[in-house]
């Protein structure tokens, strides 16, 4: 199989919840991509500032490319992320967060990677961490190191086969962070995943970006929940034997 002859199509999910300061910039990087087989599906969870106003107008200009769902009110990142699934038309699913960007490779360059094996499941790329400015902070590979790579902390690039999301169920709804993670480490156990060590995201972090508000890890009410705490629980306590 070569890239030539795959050519999937691609579902990127962006939930956005009063997003309207950098969600322009995230779908621009969207629209920018070298890849073209693509939909982008917004969903609009519940925001009341001008986060809809600004993902209508992409919409009107690009109908064939922009999906947008609409919450009334707050459902959370989960629930917003299933249903973004659940319509998603692509064989192959990633995510782009509101206020991150991807690198106008990133979609190409995984897609490569698939091609290359039709066994992966799941491909995931390095990233460059930005403040709110867009400013560089720091760059992070990825290392050949299956599902520890995960479980080192999952601000990477993605992506995953759909038929293997929707088996396992999709996102957990039971958490309110860290649904991409529990997710990623489901789909990676017992699978063939890929690193690439290519800084394709880029990772926005600023005042109100959700990982300044949740809780590490081992304080965290949900954890009971969480496939991923219970692997990162399980790899620290490796490591510290070790």
């Amino acid at each position: 199989m070569t890239l030539k002859k795959y050519f999937p199509f691609v579902s990127i999910i962006m939930p956005a919840k009063n997003a309207a300061k950098y969600i322009e910039e995230a779908i621009e990087s969207f629209l920018n991509q070298s890849y073209k087989n693509s939909e982008l599906i917004i969903i609009n969870d519940g925001s009341t500032d001008e986060t809809e106003k600004i993902v209508c107008l992409f919409k009107n200009e690009f109908p064939e490319r922009i999906k947008i769902i609409k919450n009334q009110i707050s459902k959370g990142i989960p629930i917003s992320r299933n249903k973004g699934l659940n319509i998603a038309k692509g064989e192959l699913i990633g995510h782009l967060d509101s206020d991150d960007r991807l690198h106008k490779n990133a979609i190409k360059k995984l897609v490569k990677a698939f091609s290359k094996d039709k066994a992966i499941v799941l491909a995931h790329s390095g990233y460059i961490k930005i403040n709110g400015d867009g400013e560089k902070i720091s760059k992070h590979f990825v290392k050949n190191d299956g599902i520890n790579d995960i479980i080192k902390g999952w601000q990477h690039f993605g992506l995953y086969k759909k038929d293997i999301a929707l088996n396992i169920g999709g996102f957990n709804e039971k958490l309110i962070t860290c649904s991409d993670g529990d997710l990623f480490v489901k789909i990676a156990k017992g699978n063939k995943i890929k690193p690439v060590n290519k800084k394709l995201y880029f990772y926005r972090w600023h005042e109100s970006n959700i990982g300044h508000k949740r809780k590490y890890c081992p304080e965290c009410d949900k954890k009971e929940y969480c496939q991923y705490y219970s692997e990162w629980a399980n790899f620290n306590k490796f490591k510290d034997n070790h």
